[in-house]
């Protein structure tokens, strides 16, 4: 993924049960986001699994846009012009309060 690992001395707890270099990726998961995120959010290694697992999905379904049509990009009034951000689908949506 070529994306930053967490340290060995963040793993250290796990030297006792022989997990410190094979650690499942649910436990690798949720370490990360404790460790780089302070536990509010993914870490890269998570966050990067979640975007190519959506992505995966919109490529398979043959109804979605990403299928449909490949060049399609998503046009909302946003903060800077020519931009699409998922805080402009929120707002649009009306989902998120403004700030």
């Amino acid at each position: 993924m070529n994306l930053p690992i967490l340290n060995t001395t963040d793993l250290a707890d796990l030297v006792d049960f022989k997990l410190h270099q094979r650690t499942p990726l649910w436990f690798y998961i949720l370490r990360e986001a404790e460790v780089k995120e302070n536990g509010e959010r993914l870490g890269p290694v998570s966050g990067r699994i979640i975007a190519e697992v959506f992505l995966g999905l919109l490529q398979g379904d043959s109804m979605s846009y990403l299928r449909q049509d490949p060049r399609w990009i998503p046009t909302l009034p946003s903060a800077v012009e020519g931009t699409f951000r998922m805080a402009d689908l929120l707002r649009f949506a009306g989902v998120v309060a403004p700030l």
